[in-house]
């Protein structure tokens, strides 16, 4: 983790040399960190260009700095994993969408399904969704990300599973014989395929996790339909918050983006 204090701003703040903080932002360096004029920041304006900005005036209001250097952001993964997880309880759910954005997923799917505790989307009220924002916001920033990763809206498994491209992978503790592993060696995701030349870009990945209780044996049907795979990710049964921080980080160190 840096010590370099680091906020995301809209692309319109940063304009002719000058960065505009907004007043949460700005009581945040004040109260918060108790910082001062003069004292420099990194700016990023998801874009994928990060800002060395230095403060020039700081009230409880606003705040202004000065651009200084503008440089590319080299921490994004190169590996796009879009994470669909099955609704759980709202602060396990937090746990995953922090430590993913950690780790680097670039996008969240909420996913309702047979077993989930959430039963309508419109349950996903506007106070919870801008909480989740924040919490992306927040672990982005403290991680070094230089991309926010899109928190999408509720869907359910068919349309989730309709909405997936490419290798898409589905967690389940019923499969028996597929390996995570194996999946993404056959894509060409492992050392071997890389000093082959079967990965020579970046491919993303869909990862399914099921919601507390896990898929039902008819979805993992449903998905197979639409070219999902079911995998195994061992013999123990992990949560739904575990296996999702579990898995990300798996696929991210086989895909050489991690360690």
């Amino acid at each position: 983790m840096s010590s370099q204090q680091r906020f995301f701003v809209a692309p319109e703040a940063i304009e002719h040399g000058q960065v505009r903080f907004n007043r949460e932002q700005a009581r945040q360096m004040m109260a918060v960190l108790r910082m001062a004029p003069g004292q420099t920041v990194t700016v990023l304006d998801n874009s994928g260009w990060q800002y060395l900005v230095a403060l020039e005036r700081l009230t409880p209001a606003d705040a202004v700095g000065a651009v200084r250097t503008r440089t590319l952001v080299s921490s994004e993964p190169r590996t796009k994993i879009t994470l669909y997880v099955g609704m759980i309880r709202a602060p396990r759910l937090e746990i995953v969408l922090q430590k993913c954005t950690e780790l680097g997923v670039v996008a969240f799917v909420p996913v309702l399904c047979q077993r989930s505790l959430v039963g309508q989307a419109d349950e996903l009220n506007p106070a919870k969704l801008d909480r989740w924002e924040r919490i992306i916001v927040e672990a982005a920033e403290q991680s070094g990300r230089g991309k926010l990763p899109q928190l999408m809206g509720a869907a359910s498994l068919e349309q989730a599973c309709e909405q997936a491209r490419g290798l898409s992978l589905m967690l389940w503790e019923g499969e028996r014989e597929g390996r995570l592993r194996d999946a993404l060696q056959a894509a060409g995701g492992d050392e071997t395929g890389r000093r082959l030349g079967a990965a020579t870009r970046p491919f993303s990945v869909n990862l399914f996790v099921g919601p507390e209780g896990g898929f039902s044996d008819g979805e993992v049907q449903r998905a197979r339909a639409f070219g999902v795979r079911p995998v195994t990710f061992g013999p123990r049964i992990l949560r739904a918050e575990t296996a999702s921080v579990a898995a990300v980080s798996a696929i991210l160190y086989a895909q050489g983006d991690l360690g």
